[in-house]
C-alpha cells in the first residue's frame, strides 16, 4: 500500500501550475538547474491506481475471508463424532476405567491434578474464612472478642477461689470470654467461628495473656423449674456485682405471664426471700447491745489481753463459747480432746453466765467472763435450730470471734459439738496450705443464702490482719440482721463475699468431697466417708455434728457414732451438784470424763459404730415430729402474742420460720 502513495506532499501540489502555458518548475543541484522530471524520474505526475482507504477495507475483507476460510476447512478435515471411531472411544473408556497403557497413565495424572488444584482451592478459600470469619461481630467487640472452653476442675487447680467445687466438676468445663484482642491466646483459633465450635485449652494456655481475669460462679438450683438466662453488658462501668431478675406476681410467687423484676440475691426461685428485715425488737435489742460493748470496750480488751498473753501459742488461740443449756457439749469437747492427747492449753472459753464459767475452770480451762457483754444471752439451750435463744448465742460467737480477732491473734473457732481426732492446729500451720486470710469447713448445704461459699460457722479458722478486723467488725455491726435472720452463717457468707470482691479477703472452703473436716452433711448424706471412718481407713481431724434440730439429737448421734464421753451424773449439773465437796479449780477432768466412749443405738438406718438393728428406724420418728409440729408448734406461733403477736408482718416472719422449721426436721 506504501508504495502505491503518491510522492509529493500537499504542499507541493499547491504550488503546481494551474495552466498548460507554465514551464515546470525546476530545483537546483549546487550551482546547476535541473528540471522538475529528474525527480520523479521522468514523465509527469500520475495519480494512484488505488487509495488509502480502499486498500485498508479490502485488507480487513481479505483477513476475515482468510481465517473462515482456515476454519472450514480444519472442520471439513475433523471427524464429526467419536462415533466415526468406535476403537478410540472404547481405548479412552477403558483406560478411563481400568488404568492402564499410555492413555490410561495420562489420564491419571490429568485428573490427578485437577483433583490436587480443586482441593488446593477448597483449602484456601476455608484458611481465608477461618481467618476472616470472627466468632463474635463488630457490635460487642468491645467486650468480646473470644471463647474458650477450660475442664472445671483442672481450671480450679490452677486458681485456687476459695470456693467449695462442684462434685460434678470433673465432667464439666468452664467458659473464658476474652475482652480484647490482645488478650486472646496465642491460639487463635478461639477468636474464629470454627463452625460453631469452642475450642478446648489448657486453664494456663487459655490465660496465658489475661493480665486480669474476673471469675463467675452460676448455678441454677432450679433447672428443671426455672429457666435462667445470663446477661452480659459490655461498654458499662464495671459492676463486681450480679443483679437477679424474676418474674413474679403480686404475691410474690413465680409468674412466667410478668414482666421482669429486680430482686434480692436471697430470693429463692420458688419466690421465698430468705432475707428477713430485722424489726424494731431485734433492732433495739441490738443497739443496746452494741451500746455496752462500745461503752466497756477498752476495758474489755485490756482485761482479754492479758490472759491471750499467757495462753496463746504461736501467736494462736482456741476460741469456744457455752451457756449452761449446752454445758455437757463443753465437756464432751474436753473429754474426747484429752483422752486423745491433745493439748488444751491455748483454748479460751467464753461462757455467757457464771454457772458455764465455774464448770469450765473446774475441767481447767482458761475463761473470760464479761457480764456486760454476755448479760442478753439466754442461760438454756435453744429448743431448736434458729429460734429466737439460738440467734443470741450466735450473737455470742461473734462478740468473743470480734475480740481476739482485733487485738491481733490468729484464732480456731469450733461449736461444742465437734469432737477432735487430731490437733487441727497442725493443717492451719502447713506452710503448703496457702496463706489465706479466712479458712471454713464446708457445711454441704447448697441453699441460695448460703452462696456461694456454703462456710460452717460453726468450725474456722482466721489469720488476724486488716482484711478480717474489718469482715469482724462489720459482723459486729450486724447483729440486728443476725438476730432476724435467726443465724449469723448466711450474714458471714454474703459479707465473705462482698468483702472478696471490695478489698480481696482471701477465703477458702474446705471442701466436703475430702475427709479431713466431715460434718452432718457427711453423716446424713456421705455414709461411705462416715463407714471409712468406722473401720480406721481414714482419721480426719475433727468431726462437726451439725445438720441436727437441738441437742437431743446432736447426744444420740454422737453416742451412737461413740463420740460421747461424758458420764450420765455430769450433764445438766452445776458444779456444786456434781462435785459434793471442795472443787479442785486445777482439773477434775476425771470425775465426768469416761475413759472409752459411751455408745448407745438410737436408729438403726443411722451410721454407727456397733449394729444398732433392734433400734427404730430415724423415719419413725421423723413422722412422730411431724404430727408434733401440727399439733403443737402450730397452735403456740397461733396463740403466743408476745413472742409472735398476730401481724400481717409477723405473719409472715412466722410463717417461714414453720417453714424452715418443718424442713430441718423432714430434711433426713
Amino acid at each position: 500500500v506504501w508504495f502505491t502513495l503518491p510522492r509529493h506532499t500537499a504542499k507541493q501540489q499547491h504550488i503546481l501550475p494551474t495552466t498548460s502555458k507554465c514551464r515546470p518548475p525546476t530545483m537546483r543541484r549546487g550551482n546547476q538547474t535541473l528540471p522538475s522530471s529528474s525527480r520523479t524520474g521522468g514523465g509527469a505526475l500520475q495519480k494512484p491506481f488505488i487509495g488509502t482507504a480502499t486498500w485498508a477495507i479490502l485488507l480487513v475483507f481479505s483477513s476475515l475471508i482468510s481465517f473462515y476460510a482456515g476454519v472450514w476447512t480444519a472442520l471439513a478435515v475433523a471427524p464429526s463424532s467419536l462415533n466415526e471411531c468406535p476403537d478410540c472411544r472404547r481405548s479412552c473408556l477403558d483406560a478411563a476405567e481400568f488404568g492402564g497403557g499410555e492413555l490410561g497413565h495420562s489420564l491419571e495424572i490429568i485428573t490427578g491434578r485437577k483433583i490436587r488444584k480443586a482441593l488446593e482451592t477448597q483449602c484456601n478459600a476455608y484458611e481465608s474464612k477461618k481467618d476472616s470469619s470472627h466468632r463474635f461481630p463488630d457490635s460487642v467487640s468491645h467486650f468480646a472478642n473470644g471463647l474458650a472452653r477450660v475442664g472445671h476442675k483442672e481450671l480450679f487447680d490452677q486458681y485456687d477461689f476459695g470456693v467449695p467445687m462442684s462434685d460434678r466438676a470433673h465432667k464439666q468445663d468452664a467458659l473464658i470470654l476474652y475482652d480484647s484482642q490482645s488478650s486472646l491466646p496465642s491460639d487463635k483459633n478461639v477468636a474464629a467461628q470454627l463452625n460453631g465450635e469452642i475450642p478446648r485449652l489448657s486453664a494456663k494456655d487459655a490465660t496465658e495473656n489475661c493480665d486480669v481475669m474476673n471469675a463467675m460462679f452460676i448455678e441454677n438450683p432450679a433447672r428443671a423449674r426455672s429457666r435462667q438466662c445470663l446477661a452480659i453488658v459490655g461498654g458499662q462501668y464495671q459492676s463486681y456485682h450480679i443483679q437477679r431478675w424474676m418474674r413474679l406476681n403480686s404475691e410474690e410467687k413465680p409468674d412466667a405471664n410478668k414482666p421482669l423484676q429486680l430482686v434480692g440475691r436471697w430470693r429463692r426461685n420458688d419466690g421465698n426471700d430468705e432475707f428477713l428485715y430485722p424489726k424494731q425488737r431485734a433492732i433495739d435489742m441490738h443497739q443496746e447491745l452494741l451500746l455496752t460493748y462500745l461503752n466497756h470496750l477498752k476495758s474489755t480488751k485490756q482485761n482479754l489481753s492479758e490472759i491471750l498473753k499467757n495462753i496463746a501459742i504461736n501467736n494462736t488461740v482456741i476460741v469456744v463459747t457455752a451457756n449452761m443449756g449446752q454445758s455437757e457439749l463443753l465437756m464432751n469437747l474436753i473429754c474426747s480432746s484429752r483422752r486423745r492427747g491433745l493439748d488444751t492449753k491455748n483454748l479460751l472459753v467464753f461462757p455467757t453466765d457464771v454457772h458455764t464459767k465455774e464448770l469450765a475452770e473446774s475441767l481447767g480451762l482458761t475463761t473470760f467472763y464479761d457480764d456486760h457483754l454476755m448479760r442478753f444471752i439466754p442461760k438454756e439451750e435453744s429448743a431448736r435450730y434458729g429460734d429466737r435463744t439460738f440467734a443470741l448465742i450466735m450473737i455470742a460467737k461473734v462478740v468473743c470471734v470480734q475480740l481476739v480477732n482485733e487485738l491481733g491473734y490468729d484464732l480456731l473457732f469450733t461449736d461444742i459439738d465437734v469432737v477432735f481426732y487430731r490437733d487441727p492446729m497442725e493443717y492451719f500451720r502447713n506452710p503448703t496450705l496457702g496463706n489465706f486470710d479466712v479458712y471454713f469447713q464446708d457445711d454441704g448445704s447448697r441453699q441460695e443464702r448460703y452462696a456461694p461459699y456454703s462456710a460452717n460457722s460453726g468450725f474456722y479458722f482466721i489469720r488476724s490482719n486488716e482484711r478480717s478486723k474489718i469482715l469482724f467488725r462489720s459482723m459486729m455491726y450486724s447483729g440486728d440482721i443476725i438476730i432476724a435472720c435467726r443465724s449469723h452463717q448466711q450474714v458471714l457468707i454474703a459479707l465473705l463475699e462482698e468483702y472478696n470482691s471490695l478489698f480481696g479477703l482471701t477465703v477458702k472452703v474446705l471442701s466436703r468431697e475430702e475427709d479431713d473436716f466431715p460434718g452432718g452433711y457427711h453423716y446424713h448424706m456421705r455414709k461411705d466417708i462416715v463407714k471409712k471412718m468406722v473401720n480406721g481407713e481414714i482419721k480426719p481431724y475433727i468431726f462437726h455434728m451439725s445438720w441436727t434440730l437441738n441437742k437431743v439429737n446432736k447426744l444420740e448421734y454422737m453416742k451412737q457414732m461413740g463420740m460421747w464421753f461424758v458420764k450420765e451424773q455430769c450433764i445438766g449439773k452445776q458444779v456444786d451438784e456434781i462435785f459434793a465437796g471442795e472443787v479442785d479449780t486445777t482439773d477434775n477432768t476425771e470425775t465426768c470424763c469416761s475413759a472409752e466412749p459411751i455408745i448407745q443405738c438410737f436408729y438403726r438406718d443411722k451410721p454407727s459404730v456397733v449394729p444398732c438393728r433392734d433400734a427404730p428406724a430415724c423415719t419413725i420418728t421423723r413422722h412422730i415430729c411431724f404430727i408434733t409440729v401440727c399439733s403443737i408448734v402450730i397452735p403456740t406461733l397461733l396463740l403466743s402474742p408476745p413472742r409472735f403477736p398476730i401481724s400481717i408482718n409477723r405473719w409472715t416472719v412466722s410463717t417461714r420460720d414453720l417453714t424452715g422449721f418443718i424442713t430441718i426436721m423432714t430434711r433426713h
